[in-house]
Formats: C-alpha cells, structure tokens, sequence
C-alpha cells in the first residue's frame, strides 16, 4: 500500500465499498448511546435499580467513550487504522451481546462501559480512512454521504428502541446491535486496505493519563452535575479542581515533550482550528434539540413515545435532502459559502422554536425538524471538508481523534447546560406564576367560574400547581431555545476566519521521519 498522504484506493466499485463499510462502523457507538436512552426506564424496573443508581448505566459509557476517543489517532499510528478499527468492531458487538445476558446492574454498568472503550475510536478511526482512500475533490460529497449515516442513527434509534422494548424486551434493543456488528465487521475486513503502521512509536504515558483523567473527571461532573446541584456538591467540586489540574498537566506536557500523545500541532492550521470551533459548537446545536423535543413533548404534551419518535423524523428527512444537494454543490461552489449557509439557516429555526406554547403539534415539529437537519448535511459536510483540506495528511488520525473527541465532549457540556438551565427556569418561574394565586386576586376569582381552581380546596389547589408547573416548564425550555438561537448566530461570524485555500504545509523533521520509517 502506498503512503498516507497519496489515495489508496483507484477503484470505484472498493470506494464505494468501502464508504458503506465504514458508514456502517461509525453508526454503531451513535445507535448505542441513544437506543440506551430509549430503555433506559424499563432496564431501571426490571434490575429494580434506583434512580442514582440507574445513572451509572449512562455515566460509564459517556465517561469511557470520551476517554477512548482521543486514543484513536495514536492507536491507528502504532498499529494501523484497518487493525484497530477491527478490534473495536469485535469488542463493541461483543459488549453488545453480553448486555442482552446481564442479570444485574453491575454486569450493566460493566458491559456498557465496555461498550465506551471499544466504540469510541470507532468514528475517529474511520475518518482518516476515507480521506485517504478518496482523492481530495471528492472530501466533499464523501464527507456528506458518510454523516447522512451517521446523523440517522440517533434518530433512527429512540423509536427502534421503543419499539423492541414494547414488543420483547430491553435486552433485544442490545442484542439487535449484534447482527449489525457482525455485519460491519465482514464488512470492514473485506473493503478496508491496511495503513502502515509505526513499531516505534512509543506511547506517552503521561500525556495519556493526564487527558484520560481530565477527561473522566470532567465527563463525571458534567453527567452528575445537576442531580447534584452542581457545586453545592463536594463531589462535583473534586471533579472539577481534578479535570483542571489534568488539563494543566496534559497542555504542558504536550508542548514540551517530543513525542506527545497528541499533537497539538493540529490547531496551527486556522482553518483546522475554525473548523474544529463550528464542528463542537455545532454538536451543541445536534444533540440538544434531540434531548428537548421529546421530553417537552412526553412531559408537556402527553404525546406517546412511539408518536414522538415518528415526530423526529423529519430531522433525517432534511438532513438527507441537505446531504444530497451539498454533495453536488460542493463540487461548484466555495465551501465556506455551504458552510455559512448551514450555519445561518439553524439561526431562524432554533428562533422558531422559541415560539412554540403548550399547544405545539407535528406540523411546527415537522418545519423546525426539517430546517435544522438540512442546515446540520450543510455544516457537517463542509466543516469536515475544510478541516482536513489544509492539515498535512501526516496528521489526519490526531485531527480526527480531536474533532470527534471535541464535538461528544463539548455535546455533553451543551446538553448538561440546556438541563440545568430548564431546572432553573421551571423553578424561578413557578415561585413568580404562584405569587399571584391567591383568594385575594380578582383576576383569578373571575377565571373561577367552576370553582375548579378553588385555593381554599385542596383539588383545587393541585390543579393550579400542576398548571403553574406546566406553564413554567414551557417557559424553560423556550430559554433553551432562546440560547440556542443565540449560540447558532455566534458561530456564523467564524466562516470569515477560513482561507479560501491554504497550500499543504510540510511535515516538520520529526514527523518526515516517522513517515520515512513507516
């Protein structure tokens, strides 16, 4: 096989082989995360496991697929990126297969941690491979082809999941994603040719553990925090001053060694770093609107869960339709114009979303759903095409190591800061609606025709505080919105930092070394 930075591949018929095999791979760790989320109430009933307790289920693959992550780039250097993503492929599915067997919480918690560590380089790693296997004019409608698949999967999910659930059990939601595996696996062995790898690459042991420890401990804090009130919490507290003083570790330890577990070197390249800036940002505006719109709509709305997840499908109807008019634009337009395009066109739709009340149906769902899922084909096509453009092939695998690493890690801030601030606004604006339910309101005595709502009753006084707690609610989740909105346009300005085109940069000595020994 030839060097990285030349295309591997001159066949069409393996390209396209091994896009599918490779899509197919990277969908897998996504189906996961979110399928768990479906089940996660009927896994909590049959373990008769608490709610602290049931957490666990959650934190231990989030926490370990962010630590697996960052490992993808070195893993694929040290020992090729074909043999790796095997390895992960096989323990995933395996993990997978033991869940559908677990008889207690722990066995749960252990095989989903599983299921982290061997799923998290799987992304990262499949990457690097289809940049190398396509030549660079076609980044751009490979790049589009391979997202479309992995954005349905957690889309795809929630209702599979239900659906398994209802009509068998929680454990043939883990058990489906066995035959998926195996099939990926086949897959993968037939289609992908190995890289070279480098025996001599030594792994940095420091650097490791520092960013695995800040990693944890930051994962930790942010999937426990608003259970834990966050910093009113000794707990949290250690997490935090841990994952800081990790960082500090790592950062300084990358910069002054000459081996580093990662290279740092990515983020020298602006369009690398612009683009890696709208990548996370924009895994904000994915993953939590994918969190909000069913529970507005199960808790608000009593809309059932099979309802709701037929309600999220216009998302992938759009994101589909986008996928496929970039990947012929990209081909005649400037990427930067596609990428400031999918940016822009989130900032109306997270706008309307803001307008929604309590009497919120499919067709606002539908035209929200649909504008965001085609503006995140535009964003996600683009900024991976510009990322990698520049980057010296050299450091692909650490670029997209980071990229994924950053897009799920800056998610779960994203997702933890829409949840706390929910809480907060259901709670601030429920102690401000109840000020005003008192017998002495005139208001109130007016609406009161029926005595339903009666405060000297005890119904009476449910019904109101029922009521007062669903209109607070509603109003937390249009601040998420709000922010939302907000968050979207803060990011359009970024396009005008990218470079139209940026000429190859050459590898330092150090790293024309390592690829001469390779």
């Amino acid at each position: 096989m030839t060097d990285e930075t030349t295309t591997t591949v001159d066949s069409r018929v393996q390209q396209i082989f091994i896009l599918l095999s490779l899509t197919f791979a990277s969908a897998l760790p996504t189906l996961n995360v979110t399928i768990a989320n479906a089940v996660l109430p009927q896994v909590r009933g049959d373990l008769s496991a608490g709610l602290e307790e049931i957490s666990w289920v959650l934190t231990a693959n989030l926490v370990c697929t962010a630590i697996a992550m960052p490992t993808a780039g070195w893993l694929g250097m040290r020992f090729g990126q074909r043999r790796v993503l095997i390895c992960s492929v096989i323990g995933f599915t395996v993990a997978s297969s033991m869940l559908g067997f677990a008889d207690s919480l722990e066995e749960v918690v252990f095989w989903r941690a599983m299921q982290g560590l061997f799923g998290g380089p799987i992304p990262p790693i499949c990457m690097p491979i289809l940049l190398r296997s396509f030549a660079k004019s076609e980044h751009g409608w490979v790049m589009a082809v391979w997202s479309g698949g992995v954005m349905l999967a957690p889309i795809l999910a929630p209702p599979l999941g239900g659906y398994l659930t209802e009509l068998y059990s929680w454990r043939f939601a883990f058990l489906f994603m066995v035959p998926v595996g195996i099939a990926t696996y086949f897959l993968v062995v037939a289609a992908i040719t190995e890289s070279r790898p480098i025996p001599e690459l030594r792994l940095d042991w420091i650097g490791f553990l520092a960013l695995a420890l800040c990693v944890g401990s930051a994962q930790f804090m942010l999937d426990h925090g608003h259970r834990a009130d966050w910093f009113e919490s000794p707990m949290v507290i250690v997490s935090a001053v841990i994952s800081g003083l990790a960082l500090y570790v790592f950062l300084v330890h990358c910069v002054t060694t000459r081996q580093p577990f990662v290279d740092l070197r990515i983020f020298l390249d602006r369009n690398y770093a612009v683009a890696f800036s709208c990548w996370c940002i924009s895994g904000i505006l994915t993953f939590a609107p994918l969190m909000l719109i069913p529970t507005l709509l199960g808790r608000l709305r009593d809309v059932p869960v099979e309802t709701i997840s037929i309600m999220l499908t216009p998302r992938g109807v759009g994101f589909v339709i986008g996928a496929v008019a970039v990947a012929r634009l990209v081909r005649i337009m400037d990427v930067r114009f596609l990428l400031a395009f999918g940016l822009a066109s989130q900032v109306p739709a997270f706008w309307y979303m803001s307008t929604f009340d309590l009497g919120v149906g499919l067709f606002e769902i539908f035209v929200a759903g649909s504008i965001l899922g085609m503006g995140e084909a535009f964003t996600w096509t683009a900024v991976a095409t510009i990322g990698f453009t520049s980057l010296h092939p050299s450091l692909h695998g650490y670029g997209a190591a980071v990229f994924q690493f950053g897009r799920f890690f800056l998610s779960s801030v994203g997702i933890s800061l829409m949840v706390t601030i929910l809480a907060r606004s259901t709670q601030i604006n429920h102690a401000t609606l109840g000020e005003n339910y008192t017998p002495f309101n005139e208001s109130l005595r007016l609406a009161n025709q029926s005595g339903l709502l009666d405060p000297s009753v005890l119904q009476g006084l449910a019904r109101m505080n029922n009521e007062i707690t669903r209109q607070a609610m509603m109003i937390g989740y249009l601040n998420d919105f709000w922010l939302l909105t907000l968050l979207a346009a803060s990011i359009v300005p970024l396009v005008l930092l990218l470079r139209r085109q940026e000429r190859t940069p050459s590898p330092s000595p150090d790293t024309a070394s390592s690829s001469s020994k390779a």
